[in-house]
Protein backbone atom coordinates (compact mmCIF):
# COMPACT_ATOMS: atom_id res chain seq x y z
CA UNK A 1 0.00 0.00 0.00
CA UNK A 2 2.67 2.37 1.00
CA UNK A 3 4.53 1.88 -2.49
CA UNK A 4 1.08 2.46 -4.22
CA UNK A 5 0.27 6.06 -2.33
CA UNK A 6 4.12 7.24 -2.76
CA UNK A 7 3.73 6.28 -6.97
CA UNK A 8 0.02 7.54 -7.38
CA UNK A 9 1.21 10.57 -5.14
CA UNK A 10 -1.82 9.81 -2.71
CA UNK A 11 -2.36 13.37 -0.74
CA UNK A 12 -3.46 10.73 2.14
CA UNK A 13 -5.71 7.26 2.60
CA UNK A 14 -8.89 6.04 3.79
CA UNK A 15 -9.85 2.50 4.69
CA UNK A 16 -13.01 1.21 5.00
CA UNK A 17 -12.98 -1.09 8.06
CA UNK A 18 -16.25 -3.30 7.83
CA UNK A 19 -17.19 -4.29 10.95
CA UNK A 20 -19.73 -7.27 9.00
CA UNK A 21 -16.86 -9.12 7.77
CA UNK A 22 -13.79 -9.37 9.76
CA UNK A 23 -12.21 -11.19 7.13
CA UNK A 24 -12.46 -8.33 4.94
CA UNK A 25 -10.41 -6.03 7.53
CA UNK A 26 -8.09 -8.20 8.26
CA UNK A 27 -4.88 -6.27 8.64
CA UNK A 28 -6.76 -2.69 8.31
CA UNK A 29 -4.96 -1.80 11.91
CA UNK A 30 -1.59 -2.60 10.19
CA UNK A 31 -1.70 -0.93 7.52
CA UNK A 32 -2.79 2.29 8.75
CA UNK A 33 -0.19 2.64 11.45
CA UNK A 34 2.47 1.21 8.67
CA UNK A 35 1.03 4.56 6.28
CA UNK A 36 1.17 6.66 8.96
CA UNK A 37 4.66 5.98 10.04
CA UNK A 38 5.50 6.57 5.97
CA UNK A 39 4.16 9.94 6.48
CA UNK A 40 1.07 9.49 4.56
CA UNK A 41 -2.10 10.93 5.95
CA UNK A 42 -4.70 7.82 6.52
CA UNK A 43 -7.94 7.58 8.36
CA UNK A 44 -10.12 4.70 8.72
CA UNK A 45 -14.42 4.52 8.78
CA UNK A 46 -16.44 1.88 9.60
CA UNK A 47 -19.41 0.35 7.98
CA UNK A 48 -21.13 -2.86 7.11
CA UNK A 49 -21.65 -3.86 3.58
CA UNK A 50 -24.23 -6.72 5.07
CA UNK A 51 -26.51 -3.94 6.55
CA UNK A 52 -26.53 -0.31 5.57
CA UNK A 53 -27.87 0.66 8.76
CA UNK A 54 -25.16 0.31 10.77
CA UNK A 55 -24.06 2.66 8.44
CA UNK A 56 -23.26 6.87 9.63
CA UNK A 57 -23.53 9.29 6.59
CA UNK A 58 -23.21 12.19 8.44
CA UNK A 59 -20.39 11.32 10.71
CA UNK A 60 -18.20 9.58 7.92
CA UNK A 61 -18.67 12.56 6.14
CA UNK A 62 -17.94 15.19 8.81
CA UNK A 63 -14.90 12.98 9.49
CA UNK A 64 -13.51 12.79 5.75
CA UNK A 65 -14.18 17.07 5.66
CA UNK A 66 -11.99 17.25 9.02
CA UNK A 67 -9.28 14.60 7.13
CA UNK A 68 -9.12 16.79 4.26
CA UNK A 69 -8.80 19.83 6.20
CA UNK A 70 -6.26 18.42 7.77
CA UNK A 71 -4.28 18.38 4.55
CA UNK A 72 -5.54 21.62 3.38
CA UNK A 73 -7.98 20.39 0.78
CA UNK A 74 -11.67 20.78 0.86
CA UNK A 75 -14.46 19.16 -0.91
CA UNK A 76 -16.79 20.16 -3.53
CA UNK A 77 -20.12 20.10 -3.40
CA UNK A 78 -22.12 19.51 -6.64
CA UNK A 79 -25.72 20.84 -6.64
CA UNK A 80 -27.86 19.70 -9.15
Amino acid sequence: MIRIAKEWKLDGVMLHYNRGCEGLSLGIAENRLAIAKAGIPVMTFEGNMGDEREFDEARTMDRIDAFMETMGLKRELLHA
